[in-house]
């Protein structure tokens, strides 16, 4: 489908569509590299990516993944029904495969596409924050107080190597549990599959575990965002349950933060529930200040399509 007046159409994803150079700037986005093992693992579950393309460049795109949905259209093309046409197709697109409804997220300061949601009768959400460390001038005297603590309670801080397969499923098995527990999961976040875990953090930097003997009770993870150079973005941090109040996701954050700063990296940053005060804390004592806050919305079927 698409327009003539503008010339622009809408199509299925293809190998070769370069979604990062599209979504650069985005900061939801967490890079290719990290969503297309999400979608070549939802063979029989609801699924679709579409992109729409102006004078044969990619100006818009949609995805829905089971319920969650991203509409993102390039601010130059805004205004000529793409970001509509987009919406309709793959919101239509999960009503067909049985959903109940979908959820997607909207920057607060974007009053455009808050106004586009209002009247699309999307129901607000929890909050989201994103904060921002600069690893350059990390103070090193809290990192140390924050890993002294961990230390005194005989946690140890190690890497995860990732050596063979059965390595990767035994954090998968530890990381869905942890997953489930967070606030954001209360959100509706679902963990994403194995293949994406372990193709997106392959690198020894990108995983860092909190281990008691020979038990993992914590962990965080991070990826390089694609279109900001020297930058870092954690995207998960969790602790067992019975473990927490022991200072442990402080310490794998500041650890965490030391590494990437030893090895070059200048920034870092993390998204949290805004009603996660504990996390929020913690960042806040290792200097973490506040970027960007995005509203979830969610779409129940009930409501008539517009």
């Amino acid at each position: 489908m698409g327009s003539r007046a503008v010339r622009w159409v809408l199509r299925r994803l293809e190998p070769a569509d370069e979604l990062d150079e599209l979504l650069a700037g985005t900061p939801t986005w967490p890079g290719a590299e990290r969503v297309a093992p999400s979608f070549a693992a939802a063979t029989g579950t609801p699924s679709i990516q579409l992109v729409a393309v102006q004078r044969d460049a990619l100006v818009g795109y949609a995805h829905c993944l089971t319920t969650p949905l991203h509409v993102w259209v390039d601010r130059a093309a805004r205004g000529r029904g793409i970001g509509t046409a987009l919406w309709k197709h793959v919101l239509e697109a999960a009503e067909v495969a049985g959903l109940a409804g979908v959820r997607l997220a909207a920057d607060l300061s974007d009053t455009r596409s808050l106004a586009v949601a209002r009247h699309r009768r999307l129901a607000p959400g929890p909050v989201r924050r994103e904060s921002l460390l600069n690893l350059t001038t990390l103070p090193a005297e809290v990192v140390e107080a924050a890993v002294a603590r961990a230390t005194a309670a005989e946690v140890r801080l190690v890497a995860f190597a990732g050596s063979d397969e059965q390595a990767w499923r035994d954090l998968y098995e530890l990381f869905v549990p942890l997953h489930h527990a967070t606030p954001d999961a209360a959100g509706g976040r679902k963990p994403p599959p194995l293949s994406t875990v372990q193709h997106g953090y392959s690198q020894p930097w990108q995983i860092l575990l909190a281990r008691r003997d020979d038990a993992v009770v914590g962990m965080t993870m991070a990826f390089a965002r694609p279109d900001v150079v020297s930058r870092v973005v954690t995207f998960f941090t969790g602790v067992v349950e019975t473990e927490r109040g022991q200072g442990i996701a402080t310490a794998l954050k500041a650890e965490h933060a030391r590494r990437l700063a030893g090895a070059g990296w200048r920034e870092l940053t993390t998204w949290n529930m805004e009603s996660n005060m504990a996390i929020l804390a913690a960042n806040a004592r290792l200097g973490f200040v506040p970027l960007t806050r995005m509203q979830a919305l969610t779409y129940d079927f009930k409501v008539p399509l517009s």
